[in-house]
């Protein structure tokens, strides 16, 4: 592809889009044991900006459409990423608590859009390869973004990431983009609206696993630095590094699973549900138990060991509830998982409060062993549909 294409290449401008909302939640998790001394607060106080975040995506999740019936996808993206970039310099420069957590609730509502705007796009180019440089950008930027703030420090890293924003929202209004215009078009029809006909204990474990796993890959995204700090001694360059680490887990892992996954490849879905799951029990349960050196390496097996619970459990989600409940089950699935992470983020942030910063990793390897019997059980449902289903591959990469 030659440059004046890949200046009108829409994927591109999604790629820089998802790299610079994936960075400052990553930052404030790895940046708040030593930031949160510039606002007076305790560690335990990240749970007011984290779960602000956490409900302004929640409340914006489904918002593509409502936004594409006013605004062109170029303004909206533009827009949004210039609220992006003007809330991180909030985040940066304020020195007063309440500013932080309202620029974090922006920043939780802003990305809530651009994310629901960049599925939209997927939904319309229908790309498994676009797919996977579009998402895998989001864990670049929560990889790099730790590492701003380690080699930095809280102001200048909400700074470099505010510009990232603007470039990414100007880049979006560039009028040369060529995005497809069926993205202004109407909602396509829904499918069958009729009773679901699932056991409603296997609705209850599919939605369970939702919560439990993105709630325990969120958990450590935001309190992994505060306890590596607070409970093991290590300095807050050392921490931010070692959340750097989990999200390059996290990155990697999934950009290698189509390696090991799939059909004709060592690993099923199902088999990858299984070592993924009891590879997290096992990183987990011991991260409190080992020395510090060796839980500061764990985290960054702990990302690899959740890269794939999301995608594949997304992607068998028909073998467990049937392909005619597939749409509605995986909305519920979405709203389970934001909305356990909300209240895992108060109820870890009370406990670290109460009980100490080694709280959050207590929460993490119960999360980790609690889930465990429910992944294997959800591994043998087979949908009373009787229709067989493909194993799932990963995103294939792609080229510009």
């Amino acid at each position: 592809m030659t440059w004046l294409a890949r200046r009108r290449d829409p994927l591109l401008v999604e790629c820089l889009i998802f790299l610079s909302f994936g960075a400052p939640i990553a930052m404030l998790g790895a940046g708040w044991p030593e930031a949160r001394h510039l606002f007076g607060q305790s560690g335990g106080a990240l749970a007011w900006p984290a779960s602000l975040y956490g409900i302004g995506r929640l409340v914006t999740a489904p918002s593509s459409l409502p936004i594409l019936r006013r605004w062109h996808i170029r303004r909206a993206n533009g827009v949004l990423g210039a609220v992006l970039a003007a809330s991180a310099v909030a985040v940066a420069l304020t020195r007063s608590f309440p500013v932080l957590c309202a620029a974090f609730a922006v920043i939780g509502l802003t990305s809530g859009c651009l994310d629901a705007l960049g599925n939209r796009f997927q939904t319309v180019v229908r790309s498994v390869g676009s797919a996977g440089l579009m998402f895998g950008s989001f864990g670049v930027g929560a990889t790099l973004g730790p590492v701003l703030v380690a080699v930095t420090s809280w102001t200048p890293a909400f700074l470099v990431a505010a510009v990232v924003a603007a470039v990414a929202a100007a880049s979006a209004a560039r009028r040369s983009v060529g995005w497809p215009d069926a993205l202004q078009q109407a909602e396509p029809p829904h499918g069958d609206h009729s009773r679901l006909t699932v056991p409603r204990w296997v609705v209850a474990l599919s939605l369970s696993l939702f919560a439990i796993y993105c709630g325990i890959e969120v958990t450590t995204g935001n309190w992994g630095a505060t306890y590596l700090e607070g409970h093991r001694g290590v300095s807050g360059s050392v921490a931010a590094w070692a959340m750097s680490g989990f999200w390059a887990g996290m990155t990697l892992g999934r950009l290698g699973l189509g390696l090991v996954s799939g059909p004709g490849r060592p690993l099923t879905a199902r088999r990858t549900l299984v070592f993924s799951g009891i590879l997290a029990t096992v990183v987990y349960v011991a991260i409190p138990l080992v020395p510090a050196p060796v839980a500061i390496a764990l985290f960054g097996v702990a990302g690899v060991s959740l890269a794939a619970m999301f995608p594949t459990l997304i992607s068998t989600t028909a073998d467990r509830v049937g392909v005619g409940a597939t749409g509605r089950v995986m909305g519920w699935q979405l709203v389970s998982a934001n909305l356990f992470e909300l209240v895992l983020s108060a109820v870890v942030g009370v406990a670290v409060n109460v009980i100490g910063t080694g709280a959050s990793a207590v929460v993490l390897a119960g999360l980790s062993i609690v889930g465990l019997p429910l992944l294997l059980k959800s591994t043998s449902l087979h949908a009373a549909d009787g229709v067989e289903q493909p194993e799932m591959t990963a995103a294939a990469p792609g080229t510009c």
